[in-house]
């Protein structure tokens, strides 16, 4: 077996098995770094995700990336101010879909850069936000921009599990970030797959991981070990408040979980991490 993608250990383990029109996917663990991975890429973008059409966005489409994560972004109003206490600057919003973080952003005084893949949800964001342009990485979101400036935040909401070279792209956002500029990620937690995992078996229901869509899932352990090599300082990781859904009885066990689930990072379902950009990386281990 090949070694694990990020920290480069031979310490993948077998977790899963799923196929999708034909395609295998085979789901590993590294008891390293903690990282659950797939190994087969027949994809270069998230084919659902960047395939979407501009029909899909309907008003629960709009409402997933506004409403629907309100309380996540003030969540992350409150960690990061005291972390930025200063005026804010120049936000990008990597992923930043339709525009509903970079909407918040804005209310909190940033100015709204960002870029996605998919070409139905740049364009919408776009007639918001002037800086907005369809991109699939970074260099090619700066290559148009007339004059980009050094970020002093930048922001990956639900993206960095999608991403098919990790590596690459955390040394073009330490690039793009200005000095001592913060890092926010906030992903699904691979902690949380063992436990989902046993849950599913016990109630005889699949669990299916997205492996064309969800690449990498990255536990708190992961991000400490891999964000030092690629030139950041971890200040802070913790667990996402839920993002909430219409009331129902499935809904109401839902919110009651994440609230005791939350209490411990490495078992929540979703986590965010905060991380000060440095000017040196620390050495591959």
């Amino acid at each position: 077996m090949q070694p694990c993608r990020l920290c480069q250990a031979d310490a993948l383990h077998p977790f899963a098995q799923e196929e999708r029109q034909g395609l295998p996917y085979t789901i590993v663990h590294c008891r390293r770094c903690q990282a659950v991975q797939t190994l087969e890429q027949y994809e270069a973008v998230s084919p659902d995700y960047v395939n979407l059409p501009s029909s899909a966005l309907d008003a629960d489409h709009l409402w997933c990336q506004s409403a629907h994560k309100q309380a996540a972004f003030q969540q992350w109003q409150a960690i990061t101010h005291p972390l930025w206490p200063d005026e804010p600057r120049p936000l990008l919003d990597v992923g930043c879909g339709t525009g509903g973080f970079l909407h918040f952003a804005a209310t909190q005084g940033w100015q709204p850069y960002g870029f996605d893949a998919s070409a139905a949800q740049a364009s919408h964001a776009q007639k918001k936000f002037s800086q907005v342009r369809q991109a699939s990485n970074c260099q090619d979101y700066l290559q148009q921009c007339t004059h980009p400036p050094a970020f002093a935040m930048i922001t990956l909401w639900d993206v960095l599990e999608h991403l098919r070279d990790p590596h690459t792209v955390m040394q073009q956002l330490h690039a793009a970030l200005a000095d001592e500029g913060l890092l926010f990620l906030s992903i699904p937690n691979a902690g949380a797959l063992f436990w989902k995992r046993f849950l599913y078996r016990l109630l005889a229901r699949p669990l299916s991981l997205d492996p064309w869509e969800h690449v990498f899932y990255y536990a708190p352990q992961t991000l400490q070990h891999m964000l030092p090599q690629w030139g950041f300082r971890v200040e802070q990781i913790g667990s996402v408040v839920c993002y909430p859904r219409p009331w129902s009885l499935f809904e109401l066990q839902r919110r009651v979980g994440f609230a005791l689930l939350n209490r411990l990072p490495t078992l929540a379902p979703q986590i965010y991490c905060i991380a000060r950009k440095v000017s040196q990386r620390k050495s591959p281990t």
